[in-house]
């Protein structure tokens, strides 16, 4: 008579390699664990033999993917993506998903809790990782899948089998506990990838670095943090020095969606003294980031979003230094009240409240302003005064100045923003929109 088990209420997401790996290849286990992070920060190892693959627990995280089966789709495709060669599924339990994983069984959707012990019941014992002498002896006596181990006297198969069988039995139902050490997140991301053959290909490089950046926003979103620069290493042989690539963003991001593209750009005007061998991706979190919180108006968030990017595609196509933006300076002088700045939109968006602030106390300021004050003679019209007197006098220290500014209008409705000396001379210096 079988024996009741109990309903197990857990979430698991196993991937499971399907190549084996090479002696002193624990790199690339480490890596796939960083990758899957972006699940859930409960990520363990799990390899037994040349068998190597990773399981977490996303019960509690499941929901912000969309649900199990969007999360499921969403890890298949983004294995895919990367060219890792692997099978997922999800269960119930931590060894029941990763058994799925070595089943020879459809893997669609994700077993639910209800559903369970039908498939557990059908899931061949090969897939339990059992030794193989256990897996000779349950075969002799016409055991080759779950449910009749189930129906046996767990004493009786613990004392003919090398491994704990009726343990590991009940684990995978869900009805004793199965505890597993989580891999530890790093403070700071530091992989390499030794490259089959040298390249000079950006491309290549390219699909080699999305490896890296999926690994590296699996660590971003398992320890809650965000990366603004990352440092990239090209190693090359025969003795040269490596090319090294930084790459800044304007904001701290969690999401490295937009990355290949930029790094496309870089790569495409990098210079290599030789061909590439070996990719190394360095970067360190920021823990203290905190997501942007929604703005009050919809889309405004969206904006600024789509903002940022632009500057970053233009600094990676034209060059940090190529791409500026104007911040306000603390001086009353017009032509040295404002400098060009590092492109930080986020700073110069802050910069620039700030700014806006102070001009509604200090007055009205024109858009352009012009290279150097000219006389008002010299631009026909009859102007009249709308505003002003404001007067500035500042700059003792450096080319002092003391002016009397107006607000003047012509009757086609030209706006100048003028001045008047102590002397009695008047000089237009800026024209508003």
């Amino acid at each position: 008579m079988a024996r009741a088990q109990p309903e197990a209420s857990g979430a698991w997401l196993a991937v499971t390699l399907q190549h084996a790996l090479a002696e002193g290849s624990a790199a690339e286990l480490e890596g796939l664990a960083l990758w899957a992070m972006r699940y859930s920060p409960l990520v363990s190892i799990c390899q037994t033999g040349a068998v190597s693959g990773v399981v977490a627990d996303v019960a509690a995280s499941a929901h912000l993917f969309g649900g199990l089966d969007a999360l499921l789709d969403d890890a298949r495709s983004q294995l895919q993506a990367l060219g890792v060669s692997a099978r997922c599924a999800g269960a119930p339990t931590a060894r029941g998903a990763r058994a799925l994983t070595l089943s020879t069984q459809p893997l669609k959707c994700w077993i639910r809790p209800a559903t369970w012990p039908q498939h557990l019941r059908q899931l061949p014992l090969a897939a339990l990782e059992l030794p193989a002498p256990d897996l000779e002896f349950l075969a002799s006596i016409g055991v080759q899948q779950v449910g009749p181990c189930l129906d046996l006297s767990g004493g009786d198969l613990d004392r003919r089998c090398q491994a704990p069988l009726s343990l590991w039995l009940a684990q995978l139902s869900g009805s004793a506990p199965d505890p597993r050490r989580s891999v530890q997140v790093p403070e700071h991301f530091d992989r390499s990838i030794e490259l089959l053959t040298e390249t000079w290909h950006s491309e290549a490089l390219l699909f080699v670095c999305k490896r890296l950046l999926g690994e590296l926003e699996g660590l971003l979103r398992g320890c809650g943090g965000a990366l603004q620069s990352l440092n990239i290493s090209f190693g090359h042989a025969h003795e040269h020095p490596d090319t090294a690539l930084e790459l800044r963003l304007t904001r701290p991001t969690q999401s490295l969606d937009a990355l290949p593209s930029l790094l496309r750009e870089r790569l495409s005007r990098l210079e290599f003294p030789a061909p590439v061998r070996r990719l190394r991706v360095r970067a360190i979190p920021q823990l203290d980031w905190q997501p942007q919180r929604p703005e009050l108006w919809p889309g405004a968030e969206e904006t600024a979003i789509n903002r940022d990017q632009l500057v970053d595609r233009l600094r990676a196509r034209l060059g940090d230094s190529a791409v500026r933006t104007l911040g306000a300076q603390a001086d009353h002088r017009p032509e040295h009240a404002w400098q060009t700045n590092e492109a930080n939109l986020a700073a110069a968006s802050s910069r620039g409240r700030r700014a806006a602030a102070v001009s509604a106390v200090r007055g009205l300021r024109p858009i352009w302003l012009m290279p150097e004050p000219q006389p008002l003679s010299r631009i026909a019209g009859e102007w009249q005064e709308e505003r002003g007197p404001e007067r500035i006098e500042s700059g003792w220290w450096q080319s002092p100045v003391m002016r009397d500014y107006y607000v003047l209008r012509d009757p086609r409705g030209r706006r100048l923003w003028a001045f008047r000396t102590p002397a009695g001379d008047w000089f237009a210096h800026g024209w508003f929109a």
